[in-house]
């Protein structure tokens, strides 16, 4: 994706706060109104305290600007403040919505999904998404769904499908990137994620056909953090079309399995479509869901952990030296299992950097009940933004948490995910992401090959976007050196 892309998606969005504005002005009676039997319906519950600001458009401008600053956390600290860490407010047309940045509150919410809580995202993210997507499911298929994702993206299967493909992909690009010498680093991450995913899921192999879906693809992941405003040549349109296209291939490598049943693949299609008597229709959403899924947290992962060893030297040293050790020790062979588990360092790079730059803002549930929680009540349909940047950025649990600092993770277990309730990157409870495993093996062997092949110096003072997703300005423009 183009810089310019990336800057016209938020000033795009300003205009149509504006929009907004102007029609709160004219609703301004209407809103008063529901407003006031709003309160009227709730005056007996003991709400959490909060302000919803403006009519219509509540906190929303103020929420936005404030998570795109420099301190994208004033915001909610501000709020934090005067109401506590779990407060009222209106945001992004959620009228009755809670925010939460209390860790005892946010596993308390993700621990009871489907029993007082479930899933319940914006519309135009669950239209792009497909009916069948797994933040759209509830109950019985959605375990059965998230077994299903979970079982491909298990450890045995990392070791015996992924570790060759992913390595490979990384070679050969990292090849390409030494030929061009000056990159942008995030986007580059982009393509070779979208090829590994395609692989494994679809058995796409880099040419021409498979280039219009990685653009396809690449339309649908801008349109998921745009505004949900579809006219011809919006980026929400465009998503809509880059899913539409994707769809079309799946449909293609559906049909075309079925016919060829004696064809030996090894991807995930062939596997679903063999161990499982699903419709083409759930089929497709999963596969498009594990697609972003896979693609997001880790492409995006990768830029910022370059871009935070790039400022600070000990750390890149320490995991340089990790790295040639291994180097040193396989003969420069590839990686094996063994050396994956041997990267200590490694594994807490990665926790800080999806502690300082995780893909994800927050999740989205619904009451399906009233809930009492210690002196408040959440009512039955309020959604409850759980704010993950929200704890990860918190200095009462990571003192200076705008600093990367790495070594604030090695008294941990290197493999496994933390215990405490205010480190949640991937979620908890039922929908924690199945890929979280694929998510840091990818993670950690990029950066075997990165430092172990290269120098680079940044181009620029790159800057860091946390709204509406984290993302790197300028892509993380870079020079590389061969080693």
């Amino acid at each position: 994706m183009e810089e310019a892309l990336i800057v016209g998606r938020y000033l795009y969005w300003e205009q149509w706060v504006l929009v907004g504005v102007v029609l709160t002005v004219t609703l301004l009676l209407w809103k008063t109104l529901w407003v006031s039997r709003g309160s009227r319906k709730n005056q007996h519950i003991p709400l959490p305290l909060g302000s919803t600001g403006w009519p219509l458009i509540g906190e929303s401008i103020s929420f936005y600007r404030g998570l795109r600053s420099a301190q994208p956390r004033q915001i909610i600290q501000d709020h934090e403040k005067k109401y506590g860490p779990v407060f009222r407010t209106n945001l992004f047309g959620r009228k009755r919505m809670v925010v939460s940045v209390d860790p005892e509150f946010n596993r308390y919410v993700l621990q009871n999904e489907g029993r007082l809580f479930q899933a319940n995202y914006p519309q135009s993210f669950r239209n792009l998404v497909g009916k069948y997507g797994l933040v759209n499911v509830h109950g019985d298929l959605q375990k059965k769904l998230h077994a299903v994702a979970a079982n491909l993206l298990k450890q045995d299967n990392l070791i015996s499908d992924f570790m060759d493909d992913i390595q490979n992909f990384l070679l050969a690009d990292m090849q390409r990137w030494q030929h061009k010498g000056v990159i942008h680093l995030q986007e580059e991450c982009n393509k070779v994620l979208l090829k590994i995913m395609g692989k494994k899921l679809l058995d796409l192999s880099p040419s021409e056909e498979t280039e219009e879906i990685y653009k396809a693809f690449e339309a649908y992941v801008l349109a998921i953090i745009s505004i949900p405003i579809k006219f011809p040549g919006s980026s929400y349109a465009r998503g809509i079309k880059g899913r539409e296209t994707i769809k079309r291939k799946i449909e293609e490598c559906i049909q075309e399995r079925r016919q060829n049943p004696q064809v030996i693949r090894n991807d995930f299609l062939t596997k679903l479509l063999k161990e499982e008597s699903w419709p083409d229709e759930i089929i497709i959403d999963l596969l498009l869901f594990i697609m972003f899924a896979g693609y997001e947290t880790s492409s995006t992962s990768m830029a910022f952990a370059i871009k935070f060893l790039t400022n600070n030297p000990r750390a890149l040293e320490e995991l340089r030296v990790e790295h040639d050790s291994l180097l040193k020790d396989n003969g420069n062979r590839k990686l094996t299992w063994d050396d994956y588990q041997a990267m200590k360092f490694t594994h807490c790079v990665i926790k800080e950097t999806l502690r300082l730059g995780n893909a994800g803002l927050g999740a989205y549930r619904e009451a399906k009940q009233d809930i009492k929680f210690k002196d408040f009540v959440i009512p039955k349909e309020w959604t409850v933004l759980v704010l993950l940047f929200g704890t990860h950025l918190d200095e009462k649990y990571y003192p200076e948490p705008f600093t990367f600092n790495p070594w604030r993770w090695q008294n941990e277990s290197p493999l496994a995910l933390s215990d405490n309730p205010w480190f949640m990157p991937f979620g908890r409870g039922a929908r924690l992401c199945p890929g979280f495993h694929l998510a840091r093996f990818e993670i950690a062997l990029f950066l075997h090959n990165f430092v172990t092949k290269f120098r680079w110096e940044p181009i620029g003072d790159d800057q860091i976007c946390y709204f509406p997703a984290p993302t790197l300005v300028n892509h993380l423009l870079i020079r590389l050196y061969d080693r």
